[in-house]
């Protein structure tokens, strides 16, 4: 998966604001593209609501990558401004699009909010060092994802063998490439 992830303007130092709107788009197209891929291998979805939960997921999963990343790279002040930012963003992101493909008010910031939590709580004492998931991170992602999926059969094998792995590749690439380093 191919994505642009480098500032215009090597030179300038950017804000971790602009920094987690980047990783944050970053994330949205890794995790929508994943989506389709699921699709194009034949694992079913039913409606846009549902696409938008899977993709709730990976963003889940996403955000926790990236705080690993950040737990890695960066100083704690400096760790949670950026995941700050980067929650908060993504959140405005996931909701401003389920009410604009769903067409209807909701309370999907919250509910979103919600599920970061969660996750994050969940994902807490999984393993992940040297910017590489464990099988035990990859392995709940899948079984996330295997929950809400309309078809069960193999998706959580497929999203920890395949999905997860790539997802965790392209956004470390990106972490690394919009902190400058």
């Amino acid at each position: 998966m191919h994505i642009k992830s480098r500032w215009n303007k090597q030179a300038k130092t950017q804000s971790p604001d602009n920094i987690a709107s980047a990783i944050a788009m970053v994330c949205w197209k890794i995790a929508t593209q994943s989506v389709l891929e699921l699709e194009n291998k034949g694992y079913q979805t039913h409606s846009q609501a549902h696409r938008l939960q899977i993709i709730g997921e990976f963003l889940a999963f996403l955000l926790q990558v990236s705080d690993r990343l950040a737990y890695e790279n960066l100083d704690i002040a400096e760790r949670e401004r950026l995941i700050t930012a980067l929650a908060k963003r993504l959140t405005d992101i996931y909701a401003d699009n389920q009410q604009t493909i769903l067409n209807q008010e909701g309370p999907y910031r919250q509910t979103f909010i919600d599920l970061l939590n969660s996750r994050a709580e969940d994902y807490a004492e999984l393993s992940f060092q040297a910017g590489q998931a464990g099988f035990d991170f990859l392995r709940y992602f899948g079984e996330c994802v295997e929950k809400i999926m309309a078809e069960k059969h193999w998706v959580s094998q497929e999203i920890t063998d395949i999905h997860g792995p790539i997802a965790v590749t392209t956004l470390t690439k990106s972490f690394h490439n919009l902190l400058g380093g």
